[in-house]
């Protein structure tokens, strides 16, 4: 069994002329534009203050060449913060559907990605754990058989 990624694309909706929300790939992972901007935003910020804060406090109570790294601790402590927030906030815009893999639904992915057989049975050659996991998921010889077909 195989988990199978089927990200959102952007679309324009027909019935009302509007545009749905942009969707951006990034890393592998299909994400909205505008909560990624919004996040980094919310991130810089908090840091930020994190870290002013971190000046107005620590001289108080902290040795004077202590003071900028207790700051900067305080403002790496706020990203950190906002990296959870921001990850319960904006949530993941792909959908996970579990199925059986079979030759005909690995031709759709091979199509829909335009791999090139050769080269990517080069990479898996090369990456003998990549090759161990191919060949436990059986994804292995639908590769293989997709070479000789072609």
């Amino acid at each position: 069994m195989v988990s199978q990624i089927d990200k959102k694309k952007p679309e324009l909706e027909e019935s009302k002329g509007e545009h749905k929300e942009q969707y951006v790939e990034i890393l592998g992972d299909t994400i909205s534009g505008n909560q990624l901007i919004t996040a980094i935003i919310f991130s810089v910020l908090i840091s930020l203050a994190g870290f002013l804060i971190g000046q107005w406090i620590f001289p108080q109570i902290a040795d004077e060449q202590m003071v900028d790294s207790y700051s900067l601790l305080l403002g790496i402590a706020g990203t950190v913060i906002m990296l959870v927030i921001n990850s319960f906030i904006f949530r993941p815009k792909r959908i996970l559907v579990d199925e059986e893999i079979s030759y005909e639904n690995m031709e759709e992915v091979f199509s829909s990605l335009q791999l090139d057989i050769d080269e990517e049975l080069r990479l898996i050659e090369e990456d003998p754990t990549t090759k161990k996991e191919l060949e436990d998921l059986g994804v292995l010889s639908i590769f293989n058989s997709k070479r000789k077909e072609d």
